[in-house]
């Protein structure tokens, strides 16, 4: 079973591919979904095509630049406010410093502190700010990575490093706060077809297509597993990493 009707889910980076189709799957299934995105504009336009989607979607817009101190805080304040209450966070925002992927001894050091606190510490700061309204009724927090973190690979390693600290950041904290009936997950892509960022990396996501041998996901194979997290099918089920990558890692 997936969410519940009446669920009030906060999707950060709902603006992106994988972000739109969770929100859109959530607002199908009856749940009131706030939408993240960085800008006001483009929260407005995703509003505008989920609307499309679902004529009777119960939205609130929750635009955010977390690069702005506080602004995190006011977002998650914000949903919980005009909701009364969040039962899930879903964070698909995972946005990091240009210029660190490619060989590690041409990256440049000034961006490694960035990079991790935009893609991990963005992260931490959305748990900080939205556990004492999971915990109120026992909720879920879902925080998507990469298999960057799980697997090795050249001309990943400031990447893979970000995305490694979510992954032990979600384990430990689904530990600490399993007594307040809070649960937390990671789901870990690899290649996702469908996206614009599949198609910046058309060149290296050849030969993945060749190695996934169930085919590689796309926003719609990925948005389920993160609403049925949500449920109350997974009631018993915390700190798991997921992987969704068509057999492309195992």
């Amino acid at each position: 079973m997936t969410i519940s009707r009446g669920d009030v889910v906060l999707v950060t980076g709902a603006t992106g591919a994988i972000g739109f189709e969770i929100a859109a799957q959530a607002t199908e299934a009856g749940a009131i979904v706030a939408v993240h995105g960085s800008s006001a504009d483009s929260v407005a336009k995703a509003v505008e095509r989920l609307r499309e989607r679902v004529t009777d979607a119960q939205l609130i817009a929750a635009p955010a630049d977390f690069r702005s101190d506080g602004a995190i805080e006011a977002m998650v304040e914000k949903v919980a406010v005009e909701a009364r209450r969040i039962d899930a966070v879903i964070h698909c925002g995972i946005t990091g410093a240009a210029r660190v992927a490619g060989p590690f001894a041409k990256a440049d050091p000034a961006n490694f502190g960035e990079h991790a606190a935009l893609v991990l510490g963005s992260f931490q700061t959305l748990c900080y700010s939205a556990l004492p309204h999971l915990s109120v009724r026992g909720g879920t927090i879902i925080g998507f990575a990469s298999d960057a973190g799980k697997f090795a690979a050249p001309r990943q390693s400031v990447i893979g490093a970000a995305f490694g600290g979510i992954m032990s950041f979600a384990r430990n904290l689904a530990l600490e706060v399993a007594r307040q009936g809070v649960r937390v997950h990671c789901i870990s892509p690899s290649f996702v077809a469908d996206t614009p960022a599949f198609e910046r990396h058309a060149a290296r996501a050849g030969t993945a297509f060749d190695r996934a041998g169930l085919g590689l996901p796309t926003p719609k194979d990925i948005a389920p597993m993160a609403l049925f997290l949500c449920g109350p099918d997974a009631a018993k089920i915390t700190g798991q990493i997921i992987s969704i990558n068509g057999g492309l890692n195992a």
